[in-house]
């Protein structure tokens, strides 16, 4: 489901849970973030600035995604990630991949290529038909078969692209250890570790694997694997997922790190923004400085640069997210340690400057400009 069909484009729980888990969180956390001290903005070093791009959620939004990727080639990003999708290859084989990456290279773009079964917005899983079924909560990779075929699809997908000289990294799976999407699903680290394996038997390049991080406690427990039981809260029922995440990399993989601080609810029919906790950033820096002790490089992969409304009534007016707030949210990464931070929101800004509203690309200029003293993700630079 794409942003113009609403907020559940970023779903993880179903909407009235999600609703009163944000509406609670309202009543017992802050609503404003507090800034970074000063002294840490003041880094000398610049950030990595790169951005998602999807052409589904593109072509949802009433662009034309060959469009779309074209103006964001042209914007200079560091590094631009990129889906492939698993239910489209299936069904009509490779060939908007193998546009958007000819476009990459003949821009001389960096790009991450993300292969598995989750992906990029709602429904979260994209799953080709004739697969055994998942029970609502349940692990998608418990079946054997499952995972076979998406182990299969990995390796088909790394031989086509693996020559190319614009991939800089995978991604393997979407937040696989958070659970999503209309059923609540999610992935098991062996599964995960299966598709990596094939990855890394045929091509050398660093593996990110990511996850959903910190928000608040409530949100943060709904987004495990052990949900909002009484033993979650208390740490007993499942390990919070960027620990998993750190569990199936090697040295030298990137644990990838989405973070969002404004999200819109609507509990019967009550709306409001819930913002998140005032140690967000610094919440990430921790995980980051977890991910650099064991040898491994720690990104924002998901910086929230879109909003995520109560209604899509207020897509062209939101109430969650102003256009300044990305560069707020970049320097108070850069503040906690990144030096790579991905935006997450791409066909968002550029919807709406084609409805006349520009304000949201320039500010995503703004911070490029800004940090244009930093080099594109090479293998020699950030990797």
């Amino acid at each position: 489901m794409s942003l113009a069909l609403g907020p559940l484009s970023r779903l993880r729980l179903p909407s009235l849970v999600l609703g009163a888990v944000l509406a609670l969180s309202f009543i017992v956390t802050p609503t404003q973030p507090s800034s970074a001290p000063e002294a840490r903005l003041l880094s000398a070093s610049s950030v990595q600035v790169g951005t998602s791009f999807s052409p589904w959620r593109a072509e949802n939004l009433g662009l034309d995604y060959r469009a779309a990727f074209a103006e964001l080639l042209a914007m200079h990003f560091r590094v631009i990630r990129v889906a492939v999708r698993w239910d489209q290859v299936e069904a009509s084989g490779y060939d908007q991949p193998d546009l958007l990456l000819r476009m990459a290279e003949a821009a001389h773009q960096p790009v991450v290529l993300e292969v598995g079964m989750k992906s990029l917005g709602w429904p979260e899983f994209y799953l080709p038909p004739g697969l055994p079924s998942t029970p609502d909560g349940g692990d998608v990779g418990a079946s054997h078969a499952v995972r076979a075929e998406v182990v299969a699809y990995v390796r088909q997908t790394v031989l086509r692209y693996r020559a190319s000289p614009s991939l800089v990294a995978w991604q393997v799976e979407n937040e696989p250890f958070n659970p999503a999407g209309p059923h609540h699903w999610y992935i098991d680290q062996e599964t995960v570790k299966a598709e990596m394996n094939a990855v890394r038997a045929l091509d050398p390049r660093p593996l990110e694997v990511n996850a959903f991080t910190h928000f608040n406690l409530l949100l943060d427990r709904a987004s495990t694997g052990g949900g909002l039981s009484p033993a979650s809260f208390l740490g007993f029922d499942a390990p919070y997922a960027e620990t998993e995440a750190l569990g199936v990399e090697h040295r030298g993989d990137v644990l990838g790190l989405d973070v969002y601080t404004h999200i819109g609810y609507d509990v019967l029919g009550q709306r409001g923004v819930t913002t998140a906790d005032p140690d967000w950033a610094e919440s990430a820096g921790r995980w980051a400085a977890k991910a650099r002790d064991q040898r491994k490089l720690a990104w924002v992969m998901e910086a929230q640069a879109e909003p995520w409304e109560a209604s899509p009534s207020t897509n062209a007016h939101p109430q969650s997210l102003r256009p300044t707030d990305i560069k707020a949210n970049v320097d108070a990464l850069k503040a906690a340690g990144f030096n790579t931070v991905v935006l997450w929101g791409s066909e968002y800004w550029l919807s709406r400057e084609q409805a006349g509203d520009p304000t949201w690309v320039r500010a995503v200029d703004q911070v490029l400009t800004e940090q244009r003293a930093a080099p594109a993700l090479t293998r020699g630079h950030g990797l």
